[in-house]
């Protein structure tokens, strides 16, 4: 697979490609580099140029700067489709990605054809407060160090946060158990491992700008035909329901389609041929 780095206002993103045809933006996850898109990019580089980067401060792209917000994010986006010498794309953002593609939708309309945003329900909340609130819960681990805190305690914390985390990943029930898959689940969780590592610095910060950014407001200027794709949970149908009809009520040309799923980390890779037959139907129709 082709690999680039390019320049932008923000500093040099990796970036991988395959693939001919009408451009496809993939934006993926918080702590996940470009690799979350190992088993989808085959399926898809038949109909698609695909352009896959790691976020700042993921992968093997620069440090996620200081004092950005998701719109500097996303017009790097656009410096991105500018030295592949594409004018307009299609977008497919999942969590962090999907803020990502909305402010890049609604800032630089005339960049994208169509968009999908998905996530698991607590990220297609369309209230920001609400949303916020829950992927709040979801993430405190990263902040669990006092603001005022020294430089010494600061790394000593984020060190043993980091190691609570290699830790919860490293054993998967799946290599646990006598599945045939385990070579498969073994080789997913070393590319787990190897994102946390090379994201850990920077997850907080992107979660922190993913927290201050507007999107509520973003998603009534988007233009493009979209399609929400909602991950729905057995755990979040219980704890916060279905958000995707509330979600496409936000966007003037949006259809909502849902694809149920288990567990908490979850960038679909396990589900990349369904995924796959997903976006085409969606971007095939004229």
């Amino acid at each position: 697979m082709p690999r680039h780095y390019v320049n932008t206002a923000l500093g040099q993103m990796h970036v991988r490609t395959q693939g001919s045809g009408p451009p496809l933006l993939l934006l993926g996850s918080a702590g996940r580099s470009a690799r979350m898109f190992d088993h989808l990019i085959p399926l898809l580089s038949e109909r698609f140029q695909l352009i896959a980067p790691d976020m700042f401060g993921h992968g093997n792209s620069d440090p996620l700067p200081a004092s950005v917000d998701i719109r500097a994010i996303a017009g790097c986006m656009a410096e991105l489709l500018d030295a592949f010498s594409i004018e307009r794309a299609n977008v497919y953002g999942f969590h962090s990605g999907n803020k990502i593609g909305a402010a890049l939708a609604a800032n630089w309309p005339d960049r994208i054809d169509k968009l999908i945003l998905a996530g698991q329900s607590h990220s297609i909340i369309a209230s920001n407060e609400a949303r916020n609130r829950v992927i709040g819960g979801r993430t405190q681990e990263y902040f669990e160090t006092p603001d005022d805190a020294g430089a010494i305690s600061k790394a000593l914390s984020g060190w043993a946060t980091l190691q609570r985390r290699l830790t919860d990943l490293w054993w998967p029930d799946a290599l646990l158990s006598s599945s045939p898959d385990r070579l498969q689940a073994l080789a997913q969780t070393r590319t787990l491992v190897i994102d946390e590592l090379q994201s850990f610095d920077s997850t907080a910060a992107l979660y922190s700008i993913n927290f201050a950014y507007d999107l509520s407001a973003d998603l009534g200027r988007i233009q493009a035909r979209t399609l929400v794709l909602e991950v729905a949970t057995p755990d979040e149908d219980r704890t916060i329901g279905r958000q995707g009809p509330a979600y496409c009520e936000r966007i003037p040309h949006a259809e909502l389609q849902t694809l149920e799923a288990k567990g908490f980390r979850l960038t679909l890779e396990d589900k990349a041929p369904e995924l796959a037959r997903i976006l085409l139907r969606f971007l095939d129709r004229s």
